[in-house]
């Protein structure tokens, strides 16, 4: 006996699957956009079928009155890409200051002084990463605040959360490079700290906070570019 063939999507369904298809971002806020669409249609195709059109041609209805995909699809992506500014923003100015706060403790209770043989240019980078740290998360929290309180000002989110995405890619490109200068020179005027527990669980939770942030800015890149439908816009 031979399977029942699938139904054929209505008119709805389509137009769903092809905003899907052409959003890229956080996937909880692209879920509930997409969820919210499909509700607004079926709403407005429940609202022709009472007055009087077929199920068929109240669905078609509801999609020509919502939009083609190319006229809808950049306004979803646009706050896609502001929420994964918003997204990578806030990591930066929460990761930074706490990396910073609980830093010490990679060296508490270690069998030799970190003021023992340190050189002046350890303590210029320990202080400059430091520094630098407080103050990028200061800028990020601004910048919370400008995808938050103030999108109302912004002429250009789209271009807003790109440059935000590409000055945090350039940051912690840079910020990384200075922290591992100071990592190495731990190790060589302090060989035993290659062996020391505290700094190797330290170090891992920089990298990984340090990776996270950095997929995230590349994230808020790549979607702040793709303001347009990448699939067929057929509907």
């Amino acid at each position: 006996m031979e399977a029942a063939a699938p139904p054929l999507a209505g008119p709805i369904d389509g137009y769903v699957d092809g905003l899907t298809a052409c959003l890229r971002g956080p996937r909880r806020t692209r879920a509930e956009m997409i969820t919210e669409a499909r509700h607004s249609l079926e709403d407005a195709a429940c609202a022709y079928e009472d007055a009087g059109l077929s199920p068929l041609e109240a669905e078609r209805r509801a999609v020509a009155e919502f939009g083609t995909l190319r006229e809808v699809a950049p306004a979803y992506q646009a706050e896609l890409a502001a929420q994964q500014g918003r997204r990578a923003a806030t990591w930066i100015a929460v990761a930074l200051p706490v990396i910073n706060v609980l830093a010490p403790l990679m060296w508490w209770d270690s069998p030799w002084s970190v003021t023992d043989h340190a050189s002046h240019l350890y303590w210029v980078l320990v202080d400059h990463f430091m520094y630098t740290s407080f103050l990028a998360a200061g800028i990020a929290a601004l910048v919370v605040l400008g995808f938050t309180w103030g999108s109302r000002y912004l002429r250009d989110g789209v271009r807003f959360a790109r440059y935000v995405g590409l000055g945090a890619v350039t940051f912690l490109g840079l910020h990384g490079l200075v922290g591992a200068a100071v990592f190495g020179l731990s190790l060589y005027q302090w060989p035993a700290a290659a062996t020391w527990p505290p700094l190797i669980a330290g170090m891992t939770v920089n990298l990984g906070a340090f990776a996270y942030a950095g997929l995230l800015s590349v994230r808020c890149v790549r979607f702040a570019s793709l303001t347009t439908p990448a699939s067929p816009v057929g509907a």
